[in-house]
């Protein structure tokens, strides 16, 4: 990352902020350290997996290249790699990002465990990490996070009757924070320059936050969600053609079967399964108008066919945390969209 420190990242309005400081940011909200974390963490499954002689093979890394252009719409050999060219990567980088990412998921668990017993190199850690802030999206997504608290400084100011957040030693925090990541690749120096801004606008963001998102706003957006936030609850098995699923429909129609004693009988996978209705938008809509107990399908799915049976349905409430942070969070965006428009100015890529 050192190299990218002093690059431009933005500009809100006359104001310019550089890759350093989006990454003093991501210190700051305890990101960067994330990421370190999952780049060791998938530099020793690789590690693991090269003394097992278990490297994903070239199909799976070709499925996997094939799964990221589509996440990015670069289907097209040109687009792919001017995309890579305005990075500054290479397929290479792309190959050894998705490798340490299907070796990682393949552990699960396991992947703390092996990178206790396989320390990361620093050296190698520092080479890796901007290609891993890329790929992983994270390095966008935390150039947006700053912006955006750039903007809710700007609310804070257009209220100057609010009492702005006293930060107190936030800046000697993030400093001392900075010291502990060192393939961040900012020096002291860089660090302390940039400190009492980003410190400032990381205080702006929580502050806005907790005047924004207010128990009354948090509920005006429950109940404006009544229907794509309740939670279902229902039954799945899935079944090899859709005439083994027919006849297990009518066996729990007809006769009474459960699903669950229909799918054993023809040797098909079950499970339990839960989601807002607005995770699964087309599973929704058909099990959204079943009562508990009434059997939905069979339908196609995954290559085969599925039947599900609704068990329950929540509507969404102020205790659910997952809801709770979602009203929030929409609160929060729909206030900062008067102090967002048309004041972003992107440089380069990410």
């Amino acid at each position: 990352m050192r190299t990218l420190v002093n690059s431009p990242a933005f500009d809100f309005g006359e104001l310019q902020f550089d890759w350093g400081e989006v990454v003093l940011a991501a210190i700051g909200w305890e990101e960067w350290q994330r990421l370190e974390r999952s780049l060791s963490e998938g530099m020793a499954c690789v590690s693991d997996a090269q003394a097992r002689g278990e490297l994903p093979d070239p199909a799976t890394l070709r499925e996997a290249t094939l799964a990221f252009r589509r996440s990015q719409n670069l289907l097209a050999g040109e687009d792919y790699e001017q995309w890579l060219l305005d990075r500054a990567l290479s397929t290479q980088d792309v190959d050894a990002h998705l490798a340490r990412v299907l070796l990682r998921d393949r552990a699960g668990d396991r992947a703390a465990e092996l990178h206790e017993h396989n320390p990361t190199d620093p050296r190698e850690l520092a080479g890796l990490v901007r290609a891993e802030a890329v790929l992983s999206r994270r390095l966008r997504s935390w150039s947006q996070r700053l912006a955006r608290c750039v903007g809710a400084e700007r609310g804070l100011s257009a209220a100057p009757e609010s009492p702005r957040e006293v930060s107190g030693d936030a800046t000697g925090a993030l400093l001392a924070a900075v010291a502990g990541c060192p393939a961040a690749g900012l020096s002291s120096a860089q660090a302390a320059e940039r400190a009492p801004r980003v410190s400032r606008l990381l205080a702006a963001e929580r502050q806005f936050r907790a005047q924004v998102a207010t128990q009354e706003r948090v509920e005006r957006s429950l109940a404006e969600h009544l229907l794509d936030w309740q939670r279902l609850l229902w039954s799945e098995a899935n079944f090899g053609s859709e005439g083994a699923a027919r006849e297990a429909a009518l066996a729990v129609r007809a006769d009474g079967q459960t699903l669950e004693q229909v799918a054993g009988l023809a040797g098909a996978s079950t499970s339990q399964r839960d989601a807002y209705c607005a995770d699964v938008p087309e599973l929704s809509a058909m099990l959204v108008g079943a009562a508990p107990g009434e059997l939905v399908g069979p339908f196609p799915a995954d290559g085969g066919w599925r039947l599900a049976c609704v068990r329950e349905r929540i509507p969404p409430t102020v205790a659910d945390q997952v809801l709770h942070t979602r009203a929030s969070a929409e609160a929060v965006e729909d206030a900062l969209g008067r102090y967002m428009a048309g004041g972003v100015t992107w440089h380069g890529e990410c």
